[in-house]
């Protein structure tokens, strides 16, 4: 056994947790030994200076293949980090688009000097060839499920633990796999209870928690990652795969966009949602975990840029079809709404001239067969097959215009409402819109998100206490002078992939549905036959997501009455796709 080994192994807590875990499977000691020194050996090894300096290398052969060399980024928050990773150890907790994202970062830390974090990967990723020199760069390989493998989860925990103790830092994607639908998912909080169970006792402060966003123009692997969506299978990694996937990366997928959020430590999570409701059925220090990794997912999003890929995209999603003129009219608004509301997510797209940027922006779209233009109108559309693969970018931005969609849907909602119900009626809308999509977005406390609306209602052209002393048809108004409204744009995907599974709900009259993948398969055939979601259809990571809405409002379950509660579901889906399409009109 090597020394490294030893060093992890030797320790007296885990030789006894060893030793339960041999009399409680009814295995030797020595077995179980074994078995743990291989399990270490499968995630982990030591890192060596060569190693590092020649991953650094491929990372950096690989990113330059396909990218602009020079990634854009804050130097003001580089300066930041590098101070920060000097001090204390740093976790940074990544978004993951690509499998080019680690490549991406580690290059990028090796260039500029910041001290290097061990990465956590799928063992999937350590075939041959690229396994063996990512260990020694800091590479850590673990599987993909071991919630029955208890030698293995004590290794883990104890290896992280090490680390942990000789102040080394740590990368991992917070989502746990690639996002299939653009936006952030849902975090994965397994490696973060075990580094913060390693940290504790150091101390609240003793690791700095980063939220890093990075971003691209165009991803190369958006069309294999849509297809799966639809249904396709998944290609194993190997080392043949590899070596093709870097071959075929080319040139013209544009620049690469890195960004860190405001550190934050363990117990600091001013804008995470409340857990009241898990209070009895989960450990305390399991909301604690579940709350930071929320806080790192909100800052994340706020330092995501909007790339005029995903702006322009987003406008021929809400309008269908446009010329370019008018679509560098509707970025250049958009635009204005994020730089009133949120700078720091249009990055470094207002230092160029909006007309260059959404002209370069439409040619690689219609290179890649995304977008399509008319020989003789002009006009811009979206290629129905390439569906999918455009929401996919529209939704990298989507999250900075979410409250934006509510606040148009409110104000649809007092268009319609009785004489003094105005604000009533504006704030029962929002809160049922902001339950409708819990499982799509992150949302900042109720307090902040209130406060969210005033700004964007002060924005839309009125003081926030006109707004619902209007008449219905001064609020009409309202909607109809914006430039652009994003309502149907932002939202019509998700709803469109929620009445897929209601519809398949109301099939199922009051009988129980117990099977997920078995439901969703089925809510992919009928998507596909029904055409949701546009000329496309809905795909599988918003089909799971109402799958889940479903399940929480206790509409899996066979009863008396869940065939009336799934009816109102659906009712409830119809209608917002009514108001969506009136948006739609109002600002055609």
């Amino acid at each position: 056994m090597q020394q490294w080994m030893h060093k992890v192994l030797d320790d007296p807590a885990f030789e006894r947790q060893l030793e339960t875990i041999a009399k409680d499977e009814g295995l030797p000691v020595d077995t179980v030994r074994a078995v743990a020194r291989d399990d270490l050996s499968e995630i982990g090894g030591r890192r060596s200076r060569l190693p590092v300096a020649g991953f650094a290398g491929l990372s950096h052969f690989i990113c330059r293949r396909g990218y602009n060399p020079e990634y854009c980024c804050d130097t003001e928050e580089l300066d930041r980090l590098r101070e920060l990773a000097a001090s204390k150890s740093v976790v940074f907790l990544v978004t993951h688009k690509t499998y080019l994202d680690f490549f991406v970062l580690y290059d990028f830390l090796y260039r500029h000097g910041v001290a290097l974090p061990y990465m956590f990967g799928g063992v999937n990723m350590a075939f041959a060839g690229l396994g063996p020199l990512a260990r020694r760069a800091g590479g850590i390989f673990i599987r993909r499920t071991f919630h029955d493998q208890p030698v293995y989860k004590a290794v883990l925990n104890r290896y992280i633990q090490s680390l942990v103790e000789h102040g080394s830092s740590f990368c991992w994607a917070i989502e746990g796999t690639r996002s299939r639908t653009g936006k952030l998912v849902s975090p994965m909080i397994g490696l973060l209870k075990y580094v913060a169970a390693a940290a504790k006792p150091l101390g609240e402060d003793a690791i700095a928690y980063v939220p890093v966003s990075v971003s691209y123009d165009q991803i190369p692997d958006v069309a294999d990652m849509v297809a799966q969506e639809a249904g396709d299978t998944k290609k194993p990694e190997s080392l043949g795969w590899f070596i093709r996937y870097i071959r075929e990366l080319g040139s013209g997928f544009g620049d690469v966009y890195i960004r860190f959020g405001k550190a934050l430590a363990y117990s600091e999570t001013p804008d995470a949602p409340h857990w009241d409701d898990l209070r009895d059925s989960v450990a305390p220090e399991v909301i604690d975990v579940q709350k930071l990794a929320f806080e790192v997912c909100y800052r994340i999003n706020e330092v995501t840029p909007a790339t005029t890929t995903s702006l322009v995209l987003m406008v021929l999603l809400c309008r269908s079809a446009a010329q370019p003129e008018k679509i560098k009219a509707d970025v250049f608004a958009l635009q204005h709404y994020l730089a009133r509301r949120q700078s720091d997510s249009l990055f470094t797209s207002p230092c160029r001239p909006v007309d260059d940027d959404v002209d370069a922006a439409i040619a690689a779209l219609v290179a890649n067969g995304i977008v399509q233009q008319d020989p003789d109108a002009g006009y811009c559309s979206i290629v129905p097959e390439r569906f999918l693969m455009a929401l996919y970018y529209s939704n990298m931005a989507v999250h900075h215009f979410v409250i934006a969609a509510f606040t148009e849907l409110g104000l649809l909602n007092v268009s319609h409402a009785d004489a003094d119900s105005g604000e009533d009626a504006f704030r029962t809308e929002v809160l049922r819109l902001r339950d409708l999509f819990k499982y799509e977005f992150f949302f900042a406390r109720k307090d902040r998100f209130r406060q969210q609306f005033a700004e964007d209602l002060h924005y839309l052209g009125e003081p926030v206490e006109n707004i619902f002393h209007t008449s219905r048809e001064e609020a009409a108004e309202l909607l109809r002078r914006q430039p652009i409204l994003v309502a149907y744009g932002v939202l019509s995907p998700f709803v469109n992939a929620y009445k897929v599974v209601a519809t398949c709900l109301l099939q199922e009259g009051s009988a129980a549905v117990t099977d997920r993948s078995a439901f969703v398969a089925r809510c992919q055939a009928e998507s596909r036959r029904l055409g949701a979601g546009y000329p496309g259809f809905a795909s599988k990571g918003l089909l799971t997501n109402g799958y889940q809405l479903a399940g929480n409002r206790g509409l899996l379950e066979a009863g008396d009455d869940v065939e009336g509660k799934r009816r109102e579901f659906a009712d409830e889906l119809r209608f917002i796709a009514e108001q969506l399409e009136e948006i739609r009109t109002i600002s055609s």
